[in-house]
């Protein structure tokens, strides 16, 4: 009995991945979604299940096999697209059950081979290629099938009481799982939106400009095979404008491009594949989508649009991500760096300076460090006289010294060296590509040498006044190539204050300091480093209500997915990701599971910098963050949310003598407070954790305790408990 309960476990646990290949033909990596799908496939009976079987079989073949990363459907939605493909053409028999069985094989090892090849090579994702070469294989291999009985041809629905260009657009739809039937599209279509609205734009954006163009090209306005072919056109769009590229408009006027060239490619395959009596499948999209991203992947600059290849999601997740890295880690096209420096400095130029800062070179900053405004103390007449003269310049990114000049001799005050521009210099090649070079620095000071690794926070040099240099200051810049002169490109500081005139220093994740702004590096607390320390295995036992409800336990568990992301979930299965390094922890994303708890935790620590000292910053946590207590439905569906692009948030941290803790509150508006007013507080014991939370708005008033915490046991890890 036991082994017959474990079997149907884990066939039942084989059916999310299988519902997830009808969901991943779109690259929607839900299973629910793929319900709809397959739902739509038997409207024609015969290929429907024909591709389930397919798909079944795929699933066991790479479950069989061990094949990686079997839970997305990468493997079997390819099956079931040639199960659909066979099923489209023949009556099932024995003979196809076993023909379905060896191709579905057969596509297993085809996406294997050719999945690694595709990205070991050039990058790119294989999308349905494997489907696509087993299906030509097939479909030539199926001239000597003599006991394959022909499945009669597809009626297109007719007298429909919709426009015929509606009409054609879900029949292409619907066409795309090989049941080429407006009702079937119009099931498809309802997962598609309901999976993701934009996906759902882009469909009908594409299939616009794809039908048109073949419209007026080819001036055939009733051939079927306009419509049936025509979801090329709507997987390139989606493909190119909201999977593997960043949602925005220059992605979108991409997408309508490969739309337009896949018409093209359409009509070329068209005219070619008929010559041998072959169906056109998904050979226009193949080919525009993985040259368009091939090419686009090959660019010197980071520049709009921009690629997800490494990590394609749903265009909603990928927007928010972006925003989320925009807000918290500069612009897209920006790298960040380090402070290469301690204490406050003070920036002498900007991007765009008024002294040498102009393009090609304009991106770039120079430091200075100043005293009641002056950057000298005396007369200012000697090189000592000048507070950066001689301070330390430490690395601020991970790299390999490429170049060192260490002979150039400091110019006296007001003197510059045209001759040797740059001066003593460190020359780094960052990981991604780029150089960053620190220059001007003092004759003989460089501590390291051409080909050494550095990390931030090594000693490479001091500060001096060599090359083209009035007074002593700090130069740094980031550019593409190695060459001394190259042109610079965009950077960004991070993990530093900033400060200006009589106002409190601001933490900033992203920040590109203008001319008289103060700069100083992050100083980190190691208590409050360890209070907020998240390693995997570790678990927070909290006590918590929600205002006179009775207390209610919530256990807090670290854990780290298939995708190397590090994640926090609660007993409810609530969770959330998170980044730590060794100067912050910052939230991102939130499943749909409802958690009061996990929603003020977040809150009340969303960016948290472990920095020393009182403390205050900003941030813009995802409205997902917000609990459906804190936001009703209705307000949900309003204006003002749909406008907001996340939750303004408003940090300060100061230390409480009676707790003997680090106070931080929190003050959460959206969409000017006329939705929602949050207040958090949470304080955090050094060498302990969040010991205490809470959450107030005009209706809620939550509270949670810690009660203990420890890490999991695992083997040859010794857990504990406190």
């Amino acid at each position: 009995m036991q082994d017959y309960i474990a079997k149907v476990n884990r066939l039942i646990s084989n059916l999310p991945c299988l519902l997830r290949s009808y969901a991943s033909i779109f690259f929607i990596p839900d299973a629910r979604i793929g319900a709809f799908f397959l739902v739509a496939t038997l409207w024609f009976p015969n290929s429907g299940i024909a591709g389930l079987l397919s798909a079944i079989i795929g699933t066991l073949t790479a479950r069989f096999f061990q094949f990686s990363n079997i839970s997305s459907g990468l493997y079997a939605y390819n099956s079931l697209l040639v199960g659909l493909a066979i099923g489209a053409n023949f009556e099932i028999s024995m003979y196809l059950v076993g023909l379905i069985v060896l191709s579905s094989i057969l596509t297993v090892f085809m996406t294997v081979t050719v999945a690694d090849a595709l990205w070991r090579f050039e990058r790119l994702p294989a999308l349905s290629l494997p489907f696509v070469i087993v299906a030509v294989t097939i479909t030539f291999a199926s001239q000597g099938f003599y006991e394959l009985e022909r499945y009669s041809h597809h009626n297109f629905a007719q007298g429909l009481n919709i426009p015929g260009f509606i009409e054609h657009f879900f029949t292409a739809l619907g066409a795309t799982f090989f049941t080429p039937h407006p009702i079937a599209g119009v099931l498809i279509f309802i997962g598609l939106l309901l999976a993701s609205p934009y996906l759902s734009f882009l469909a009908i954006s594409g299939y616009t400009v794809g039908y048109f163009l073949y419209q007026s090209l080819s001036g055939a306005a009733d051939n079927p095979m306009n419509y049936t072919n025509a979801f090329n056109f709507i997987l390139t769009t989606m493909a190119l404008g909201g999977i593997f590229m960043v949602p925005r408009v220059s992605s979108y006027i991409v997408a309508l491009l490969g739309a337009a060239l896949t018409t093209i490619v359409t009509m070329a395959t068209q005219s070619f594949m008929l010559v041998y009596g072959l169906p056109v499948m998904a050979i226009p999209f193949l080919l525009t989508t993985l040259i368009i991203l091939a090419a686009l992947s090959k660019r010197l600059g980071s520049i709009p649009p921009y690629l997800l290849l490494d990590n394609p999601d749903l265009p909603e997740r990928s927007r928010e991500r972006a925003r989320l890295l925009q807000v918290r880690g500069g612009k897209l096209n920006s790298v960040p760096v380090y402070a290469p420096f301690q204490g406050r400095w003070t920036v002498y130029q900007g991007f765009n300076g008024k002294h040498t800062h102009k393009e090609p070179w304009q991106h770039a900053l120079d430091f200075i460090i100043t005293h009641e405004g002056k950057s000298y103390h005396g007369e200012g007449q000697l090189l000592s006289d000048y507070y950066c003269y001689g301070a330390p310049v430490f690395s601020p990114v991970y790299g390999t010294v490429v170049r060192c000049i260490n002979d150039q001799a400091d110019n006296l005050i007001g003197e510059v060296d045209v001759k040797n521009n740059w001066g003593n210099l460190v020359l780094i090649h960052l990981y991604d590509g780029n150089y960053l070079l620190l220059c001007h620095l003092q004759e003989y000071s460089i501590q390291v040498f051409e080909g050494q690794v550095v990390s931030p926070g090594d000693l490479l040099a001091r500060c001096g006044n060599s090359g083209r240099s009035p007074q002593p200051h700090l130069h740094l810049h980031i550019q593409k190539a190695a060459l001394l002169g190259s042109p610079t490109i965009p950077f960004h500081l991070t993990h530093v204050l900033t400060q200006v005139e009589q106002q409190e220093p601001l933490f900033r994740l992203y920040s590109r300091p203008v001319q008289g702004e103060y700069v100083s590096p992050l100083v980190t607390d190691t208590g409050l480093k360890q209070a907020l320390h998240l390693p995997v295995g570790k678990q927070l036992l909290y006590r918590f209500k929600g205002n006179e409800e009775a207390w209610e336990s919530r256990t807090l568990k670290v854990s780290v997915d298939l995708s190397g992301r590090f994640c926090l979930e609660t007993n409810l299965g609530a969770k959330t990701c998170f980044v730590e390094d060794y100067q912050m922890l910052s939230f991102y994303e939130r499943n749909h599971i409802e958690d009061d708890f996990l929603d003020m935790f977040i809150l009340s620590l969303s960016v948290t910098p472990f920095g020393e000292g009182k403390l205050q910053w900003k941030d813009q946590p995802s409205k997902a963050f917000l609990s459906r207590r804190l936001v009703s439905p209705m307000r949900r569906l309003g204006w003002l949310w749909i406008r907001s692009e996340g939750i303004n948030s408003y940090y300060k941290r100061v230390w409480s003598e009676k707790r003997s803790s680090w106070q931080q509150d929190g003050q959460h508006q959206l969409a000017n407070g006329k939705q929602v007013c949050v207040q958090t507080r949470v304080y955090i014991k050094a060498n302990t954790g969040a010991v205490e939370l809470s959450l107030k708005d005009k209706n809620n008033h939550w509270v949670a305790e810690l009660h203990t915490y420890g890490i999991d046991d695992d083997i040859g890890i010794k857990g504990f408990a406190i």
